[in-house]
């Protein structure tokens, strides 16, 4: 396949309609009443999927891995009296996806944040991230700080000083290698789906307090046509054996020119980097606070629901 070739997904491929039929079930699990809005990248050829819940002053959600927002349902459902717009990022969520390879990383970051925030008219908003998608805002707040409000990391955000990834994830940025570990972790059954998060500091106690639905997304979309490619040709770009790409990574200088309000939700159980290092890092921006999650992993509101939504609301309500 070329690797400049846009990967789109056929709406009638039994494994896109499995995986738009479990994220349903999900969303219906917390309530939550959804729109999907589909929009252009002019620069990539491609389509992203943007979904759009609630009402009220609104909120951008940039989600981590390969861009799926499906796991931060949970968190959302905690987020009410807001209008939440989450992105799901080239490659996750039945977004279109690409190799990206063939990118800048920070062009296709900056470009589509800011396609849309255009799309839906945003200015000023606040930002809620997770991992690498904490790392695409930083670049916006850097790049375009008119348009973010604060911003509000969940986990590690990825690739920042002397943070790094966990040695499986480094792993799959090995050509050949990265492809049969892939489909050796990837789940075989749906009641196995959420194993894999398990390495990334969830107990299994915890996982098992999910609802279903959560276990089928994980399954069905890790499934879908384009996904090994995105997700693995994104392990390629970020990640070196090592450690992070160096090239892209976020140094001490830049994290000293964000001027926004922001607030680290960091799991004490992330496996990316320790309590003591996230600290490190939360003093260097001029505007920040920082919050250790007990017992939270590199996705802590899948732990603390309640305790994270808590604090973003706390959080929002002190900048308005």
């Amino acid at each position: 396949m070329d690797k400049n070739q846009p990967l789109t997904l056929d709406k009638k491929n039994p494994r896109v309609i499995a995986a738009q039929e479990s994220e349903q079930q999900l969303y219906d699990y917390y309530g939550l009443q959804v729109k999907h809005h589909s929009i252009p990248l002019p620069h990539t050829g491609i389509n992203i999927r943007v979904t759009d819940i609630g009402s009220g002053d609104p909120v951008v959600i940039v989600p981590g891995n390969t861009g799926d927002a499906f796991p931060l349902v949970p968190l959302m459902a905690k987020l009410k009296g807001r209008r939440i717009i989450a992105i799901n990022r080239p490659g996750g969520g039945l977004s279109e996806g690409l190799d990206h390879r063939t990118v800048d990383f920070r062009e296709l970051a900056v470009h589509t944040l800011n396609t849309v925030w255009d799309a839906f008219a945003l200015n000023n908003v606040p930002v809620i991230a997770h991992s690498i998608g904490g790392h695409w805002s930083l670049w916006m707040a850097l790049d375009q700080p008119q348009r973010v409000s604060s911003l509000t990391l969940l986990g590690v955000p990825g690739n920042l000083v002397s943070t790094s990834p966990p040695f499986a994830l480094r792993l799959l940025s090995l050509p050949i290698i990265n492809g049969l570990l892939f489909d050796l972790i990837s789940p075989k059954s749906i009641q196995k789906a959420l194993n894999g998060l398990a390495f990334m500091g969830h107990s299994k106690e915890g996982l098992a307090q999910l609802p279903d639905a959560m276990s089928e997304c994980y399954f069905h979309f890790q499934k879908l046509p384009h996904y090994k490619i995105s997700s693995l040709s994104l392990m390629r770009h970020i990640n070196r054996l090592t450690g992070s790409n160096p090239q892209i990574t976020l140094t001490a200088q830049q994290l000293q020119q964000v001027q926004q309000p922001t607030q680290f939700l960091w799991g004490t159980n992330d496996p990316f980097a320790s309590i003591v290092t996230g600290r490190q890092i939360a003093s260097l921006l001029p505007n920040a606070q920082f919050h250790a999650i007990e017992a939270g992993g590199h996705l802590p509101w899948l732990d603390k629901p309640a305790v994270c939504g808590n604090l973003i609301s706390e959080f929002l309500n002190s900048l308005e």
